[in-house]
């Protein structure tokens, strides 16, 4: 045998014990590996969300307008007030329980929203489990069977030192796979388990939401009870007609500053209505101005005060409409003219619950007088959008709507935009 022969063959010998060697470490790793998989817990993922809080930066700022007003009421709790004032305080305490109410139920389905998706998540996570489980199952049984030597047995019956390296390489390959369902078996054990505590913090928000409504829905039919006996007392004595006209003339001063701090975010909202219309794959640059004379009315009804300078019917006094009013049943549904983007949800004394919405280039429309708001606030809404229904707050004069349209800080005749209903 030559020398180049024996060299060869030692070479082979060095590379088989090393195979061998390698392989039955792999098995032992493999294994271990495996058990680890099985004993692995962890509560990771930032702690569960930090328990997944339902709290929204919309929820705190209702929550703290109703603590501003509480406040504001107990300073004034020694002064002297006109039952138009008190009726005032009770509408302004609805009005923010209303609305948080509605973000209450904005956070609700929200949440139930997202534990569906959870749910559906661990559904998900198990039926992966289960396949990695049965495939690693089988690949134990196939390892049992063959004993412990079959795979470097199998390659000292390579033909040739290449067919020996070619089979190494093979079943390194197949060990590297073992290994990766090892760790997706983990990862998998580990994802479950954060998913279920996942769903264990959010049905516990969940519950919370629906705790914290159910108080504010008791405390709400009571603030309503007793606006009615304020609102019937108030009727009763002529001067508060007259205290409520210029109670409407400060409301209309608080509009034109309302639009005039607006007007300095026109072009973030422009942007935002610019990017919603193209989704929506509206093309028309200006549609409020192009709309003119043909918008829909946001209810239908009577006029009852036109716009501009008008003489009050039962008064005979002489004030100045910066929008129209229309008489309606209570409960009737407003809606919005036209698509845009929701700024403002506030009372204001005069007018009541009000909502305004920016239709972009300047363009804005104040709905007031209003009640059970089902729109918020930065929210991009279309046209004919239900966002309040009709009701008595802020009035003495019963349930109608107080519509206004503005064009930068213009005011406009209504009647001019809207649609001719002779």
């Amino acid at each position: 045998m030559s020398l180049f022969i024996i060299l060869k063959l030692e070479g082979s010998i060095t590379i088989l014990i090393g195979i061998m060697i390698q392989v039955k470490f792999i098995k032992y790793t493999f294994l271990i590996l495996v058990i680890s998989a099985l004993l692995i817990s962890t509560y990771s993922q930032e702690e569960i969300d930090k328990k997944i809080v339902y709290k929204s930066e919309e929820l705190q700022k209702i929550r703290n307008e109703i603590a501003s007003h509480k406040a504001e009421l107990e300073k004034a709790k020694s002064k002297e007030k006109t039952i138009l004032s008190k009726l005032e305080e009770t509408e302004r305490e609805i009005s923010l329980t209303s609305k948080l109410i509605n973000q209450l139920n904005r956070e609700q389905k929200q949440k139930e929203k997202q534990i569906e998706q959870t749910r559906q998540s661990i559904d998900r996570l198990l039926g992966n489990l289960e396949t990695l489980k049965k495939n690693f199952a089988r690949r134990l049984i196939h390892i049992y069977k063959q004993g412990d030597f079959n795979d470097w047995e199998l390659i000292l019956t390579s033909q040739s030192l290449n067919q020996a390296i070619y089979r190494y390489k093979y079943m390194r390959t197949i060990s590297e796979i073992d290994k990766k369902s090892a760790a997706n078996i983990r990862l998998n054990i580990t994802a479950i388990t954060n998913k279920r505590e996942q769903l264990i913090a959010e049905l516990n928000d969940l519950q919370n939401i629906i705790s914290e409504k159910t108080n504010y829905q008791q405390s709400l039919t009571t603030q309503n009870k007793q606006r009615d006996r304020q609102l019937k007392a108030a009727k009763q004595d002529r001067n508060n007609l007259l205290a409520q006209i210029k109670d409407e003339e400060k409301a209309a001063k608080k509009i034109l500053n309302l639009i005039a701090n607006l007007e300095k975010e026109r072009e973030t909202i422009q942007r935002e209505l610019e990017r919603q219309r193209q989704m929506a794959g509206v093309r028309t640059m200006n549609p409020f101005l192009e709309n003119r004379g043909s918008l829909p009315w946001p209810v239908s009804g009577q006029i009852v005060s036109k716009f501009g300078i008008q003489k009050h019917p039962t008064l005979k006094t002489i004030t100045e409409n910066s929008g129209i009013d229309i008489k309606v049943s209570k409960g009737t549904p407003v809606r919005a003219i036209l698509d845009g983007v929701v700024t403002t949800i506030t009372y204001i004394r005069g007018f009541g619950n009000t909502i305004i919405i920016d239709h972009g280039s300047g363009f804005y429309t104040v709905y007031s007088h209003v009640d059970n708001v089902t729109v918020f606030e930065k929210e991009y809404i279309t046209r004919n959008t239900i966002i309040a229904e009709v009701s008595d707050s802020g009035t003495l004069s019963g349930a109608l709507l107080h519509f206004e349209i503005w064009s930068n800080r213009t005011k406009l005749n209504p009647e001019e935009w809207l649609a001719n209903r002779s």
